[in-house]
């Protein structure tokens, strides 16, 4: 169990095939290939990226789901026969803003590529933060949300990243010691003339957000925080998830108290042992001080909905907290594009504008 929480799991993938001469695909059939919204697949033989829509049939009988297939993409005859499934709907960079650049973060341990999407507005900046185990691609959904503030968007790379090279940590440290590759690239927005900075962190990317926005050098630059399905309290967040696999608490408690062991937490390829209570918002009344929007599915189950509403009344002047349309963890914005977007730019205008203006 601790493995699983610290290290990079093997890839899911699912059997898939186009049909009606590439209008439609069928494939393996589970909870997230049925959700509604807007998806995409990846086809590891050919390397290449698809975009899938609304769901025509589910055959519960022989496990499958057929899907409509983007029809203003390149989509491909053939496909598969295996695929990975993601959330992530644009792919590249151009496909979400046509003015960016690839540039190179100083960090600690060397240059960390970004995408720099160049806005109208240079003075105020987002810094969009990835979870754990997956890459900056995925931050292309928060960078559409973002698009008509018209702010300057940064999408980092951080230690744990295949992009990096050479490969820093084979091993997740919760956001414990990842959030010092958010302090670079707040350095460098601050370097590249940012008078105002935002932090949007998805699930692990909430706690590096989080843990930035208290100890960066920055501070006083940072005014406001948006976490979706963020990780709020690892305690919490390991517990439910060992209650969703039907692991005794008492396991969970263990597992926990390895993950603080020195010892134990080098075996396992940290840097340094996990501070829960360093990641813990939740359990410490008022620990927030930045203006801070909460965007989360009710029906989230790897991040429960639970730990925000609790993250919140812990924090109850400085944190938001939006429900939005059932999804999965963190695919709140493909259930719903346009209600992601909208509780996201309304919060934001009246919470950080109007008070900056």
């Amino acid at each position: 169990m601790a493995r699983k929480i610290v290290k990079r799991g093997p890839k899911d993938y699912r059997r898939a095939e186009v049909l009606d001469g590439g209008r439609r695909i069928r494939i393996d059939l589970d909870d997230y290939t049925k959700a509604p919204g807007d998806f995409g697949v990846f086809d590891p033989a050919t390397a290449k990226y698809t975009r899938v829509g609304e769901v025509t049939l589910i055959d519960e009988d022989q496990k499958f789901v057929e899907r409509l297939l983007d029809p203003s993409g390149s989509t491909p005859l053939d496909l598969g026969p295996i695929v990975d499934w993601t959330p992530d709907v644009f792919f590249e960079p151009a496909a979400v803003r046509g003015n960016y650049q690839e540039v190179h973060v100083p960090t600690d341990y060397g240059a960390a590529p970004a995408w720099l999407f160049e806005a109208a507005n240079t003075d105020v900046w987002v810094i969009h933060i990835h979870g754990s185990w997956t890459d900056r691609a995925i931050m292309f959904r928060d960078v559409h949300a973002f698009s008509s503030l018209g702010f300057t968007s940064l999408v980092p790379t951080f230690r744990s990243d295949a992009e990096v090279s050479p490969p820093q940590a084979e091993s997740s440290h919760l956001g414990q010691t990842e959030w010092r590759d958010v302090e670079s690239a707040v350095s460098y927005a601050v370097a590249h003339g940012a008078k105002r900075i935002v932090l949007s962190g998805w699930s692990m990317g909430g706690t590096m957000a989080l843990l930035t926005a208290e100890r960066s050098a920055h501070r006083d630059k940072i005014v406001g925080l948006v976490l979706v399905g963020p990780v709020t309290s690892w305690r919490k967040a390991i517990t439910a998830g060992a209650v969703r696999a039907r692991v005794p608490a008492v396991g969970a408690a263990l597992v926990i108290r390895l993950l603080e062991a020195p010892l134990f937490a080098r075996m396992l390829g940290l840097e340094e042992p996990i501070d829960f209570d360093a990641l813990d918002w939740v359990d410490v009344a008022n620990r927030v001080e930045v203006p801070t929007l909460v965007l989360h599915s009710t029906a989230d189950q790897e991040v429960p909905w639970e730990i925000s509403d609790a993250f919140q009344r812990a924090n109850p002047v400085a944190v938001t907290l939006i429900s939005l349309p059932e999804s999965h963890h963190t695919q709140e914005w493909n259930a719903s594009p346009s209600a992601f977007s909208s509780a996201l730019t309304r919060w934001v205008s009246n919470t950080i504008l109007t008070k900056q203006s």
